[in-house]
């Protein structure tokens, strides 16, 4: 074999170790290289290549596994509200839409499994434990629709009760406005979140948008009552802080808007920290959503479909 020219001769020798090595004499240098056979290294990265393609089957087949059990425990979940999930439904979205509201109202009018609920979103909240949900804008950003609020010993609040409005007023209550968007209430069904990008603060907004009706000298009227709050930061990664700025009633889309009846720089001197907090989310995906109030309460939100 020829390397350096006709001066370098080759042959091959056993080392102590029992690995086969070509060892080349170059007289003009007075030195000896050696290396390995080519056969060894082939099987050093033949080796190398089953262990890592190994590796990632592992990591495919784990993926697989997280999703398959994420899928299943949103199906637990939606079943829980009569409703059918998106990967399960079928084309025609409208009618999936009221088929869903009937079925909504039947579970409604039964009531809850609160024991399954609390157990499944538990659970959810597991399998991203560590996620960074406020980076995922194109998940956490746009129109949730609130399929139910929760939190363990505390009292319905209701707007047209007159002690919810006592308890507020002279003790330490929480508003009944407020609660009638955040969902604590029996009166309002249909609620949205409307969410913007936690890090384009203090630019970016929180609206909490509550749908009703009522008739007025014999007309209906359709209301939105709209809170909003400037999202003033980032406080980890799944969570904004927020401040409620602004409030008012649209009536008839536009036809007539009128304020929202307490106004929030009182509040936040006379009780201060009563319009400002946190929000977390735990779960998200293309459809659903649970979020935490810094208070305790769960919110469990479904992205809006279009008609």
């Amino acid at each position: 074999m020829e390397i350096l020219g006709e001066n370098v001769r080759t042959f091959t020798m056993t080392t102590n170790t029992s690995v086969l090595c070509d060892v080349l004499v170059d007289p003009r240098f007075s030195c000896k290289t050696s290396r390995k056979v080519r056969g060894e290294r082939n099987c050093a990265r033949r080796t190398n290549r089953s262990r890592a393609n190994s590796h990632a089957s592992a990591s495919s087949s784990s993926a697989k596994s997280d999703d398959v059990t994420k899928e299943m425990l949103k199906r637990e979940l939606f079943d829980v509200f009569g409703i059918a999930s998106s990967s399960s439904s079928s084309n025609d979205e409208r009618n999936d839409d009221e088929r869903n509201q009937r079925q909504r109202k039947k579970r409604l009018a039964k009531g809850l499994d609160k024991t399954k609920l609390q157990s499944v979103v538990a659970r959810l909240e597991q399998t991203m434990v560590d996620e960074n949900t406020i980076e995922r804008t194109e998940l956490l950003c746009g129109r949730w629709k609130l399929l139910c609020t929760y939190k363990e010993d505390v009292d319905v609040v209701e707007f047209f009760d007159v002690k919810s409005w006592q308890r507020y007023l002279f003790e330490k209550g929480p508003s009944p406005v407020q609660s009638l968007v955040l969902g604590n209430t029996s009166t309002v069904e249909n609620v949205y979140q409307v969410l913007e990008d936690p890090k384009e603060a203090p630019n970016a907004k929180w609206q909490n948008v509550a749908k009703f009706t009522f008739e007025f000298n014999g007309e209906r009227k359709d209301v939105e009552l709209i809170i909003e709050a400037n999202i003033e930061g980032v406080r980890d990664e799944q969570s904004f802080f927020y401040r409620f700025s602004n409030g008012y009633f649209d009536v008839n889309r536009g036809e007539l808007k009128l304020p929202y009846p307490v106004p929030f720089d009182f509040i936040e001197s006379v009780r201060p920290g009563q319009t400002k907090g946190w929000f977390q989310t735990t779960y998200l995906d293309e459809e659903l959503r649970v979020s935490v109030g810094q208070k305790g309460s769960k919110f469990i939100l479904m992205r809006e479909r279009s008609d």
